[in-house]
């Protein structure tokens, strides 16, 4: 009887001390974006269940669920769990709702599945989570941060982005085609589209709706606060509109490293030290020439080993990939960065690149996970955040390139952003 009541008396003293940390995790002041705090942790990917390759969207009170996977470096088992975050249109924490506004039930989750590297050189623990589970759900639609931390809630490694759409009776119908400004004529591309409402009520249209548009995943060149150019009853007109531009970029480039035992086309040697390291072949700006249309995955990568692999999760390997982009001067008023879903799509120093100035050019070592990747050469100017491709890849109105518009509703009184509608449009759909 006596260690039963000790037992208890350390449980309700845990979730005591839960619930008083919990809630401090709302209050911190960290960067609502894809970020990892730890360098053991890698190959972070968060998608709609059942489709790798897509982005982490999924409706409200609907069966479909994002799932999150990442490795440990350190191997072992630690125990990591997981809270949501809900964040205004333009991802910004929202203030107007708590917590218990915005989930439904426990406000934390454990990540409980996990499994250790096999017949590997580097050891890793993988874990994966899907999200909502039966104990927590998300009561509002909106954008959401998922944040993974390691026991304490203060001890933060990752954080996801992720979004919750309403089902409601908006729709959009648009496309993407050459831009219409002049001085963008050959480089940009332009997105056309029209929101009809079918009903719903909106009061204040220009101040109430927020658009955004978004391309191939990235969210540090997104498109906000796009205003109509007509409103006709329910149809809200956002075609012809020269602010509605993106640069089209290139087709991303790409190396292949399923298998370690053999050089796919991008590879020029493979050498074997206490890992494998694998040297791309050097990297050429491409600003000048003519666009080749060559199939891609928009700046995304997948995980698989060719080498008699029967889960890839687990049995992929690890390995140093040399980047080298030739470069003759070193550009003194900004910094050369590796974009991609490889880096997170972060300009930040895991993906800023060093100038050689014997080799005249641009180098990057990333340490990742066997598979297929794509990736691209950006510059970006001092004090800016967002980067210029067209330095160093080039930028035409051809090139194929994903986007999403996303619509979210923010009624006089409320106090957040739903999202109450998004389409997805492909350049080479017309």
């Amino acid at each position: 009887m006596k260690k039963f009541r000790q037992y208890f008396l350390l449980s309700f003293v845990f979730v005591v001390i839960r619930l008083i940390l919990l809630p401090s995790l709302y209050a911190m002041d960290i960067p609502n974006g894809n970020v990892i705090y730890k360098s053991n942790i890698r190959t972070v990917q968060l998608y709609k269940e059942g489709f790798e390759l897509s982005s982490p969207v999924i409706t409200l009170n609907s069966t479909e669920k994002v799932k999150l996977s990442f490795d440990d470096l350190d191997g072992g088992n630690k125990r990591y769990r997981f809270t949501i975050q809900h964040c205004e249109a333009d991802w910004t924490t929202s203030t107007g709702v708590s917590a218990s506004d915005y989930i439904d039930g426990y406000r934390e989750e454990n990540i409980d599945d996990y499994a250790y590297s096999y017949n590997t050189t580097v050891i890793y623990t993988h874990y994966t989570a899907l999200f909502p589970t039966r104990s927590m759900r998300p009561r509002l639609s909106g954008n959401y941060l998922l944040v993974v931390y390691e026991e304490d809630p203060s001890n933060i490694v990752l954080t996801r982005r992720f979004l919750v759409a309403e089902t409601t009776p908006v729709g959009i119908t648009g496309k993407v085609s050459q831009s219409a400004r002049m001085d963008m004529r050959n480089s940009g591309q332009q997105i056309d589209f029209t929101v009809n409402l079918n009903g719903f009520r909106v009061s204040g249209i220009r101040l109430e709706l927020n658009v955004v548009i978004q391309q191939n995943e990235r969210w540090d060149n997104v498109l906000r606060n796009i205003k109509p150019r007509f409103i006709r009853g329910d149809e809200i007109d956002y075609t012809y509109d020269e602010n509605n531009l993106f640069s089209g970029g290139n087709e991303f480039r790409n190396f292949d490293t399923k298998s370690l035992a053999y050089q796919s086309e991008r590879i020029k040697r493979i050498l074997f030290d206490t890992t494998s390291q694998v040297y791309l072949l050097e990297d050429q700006p491409r600003p000048l020439k003519n666009y080749t249309f060559e199939k891609d995955l928009n700046g995304r990568f997948y995980i698989k080993n060719e080498e008699n692999a029967v889960n890839s999760d687990i049995e992929a390997d690890y390995a140093w990939i040399h980047f080298f982009l030739s470069y003759p001067v070193m550009r003194s008023d900004g910094q050369m960065v590796i974009l991609g879903a490889l880096t997170n799509w972060q300009p930040d120093a895991g993906s800023r690149m060093t100038y050689s100035f014997t080799r005249r050019g641009y180098w990057l070592n990333l340490f990742l996970k066997q598979g297929y990747y794509n990736y691209e050469y950006v510059f970006i100017l001092n004090g800016r955040n967002t980067g210029d491709e067209s330095l160093t890849e080039g930028s035409h109105w051809e090139t194929e390139n994903e986007y999403t518009i996303y619509v979210y509703y923010h009624e006089a009184g409320g106090l957040y952003d739903r999202l109450i509608a998004t389409q997805d449009l492909n350049s080479i759909v017309r």
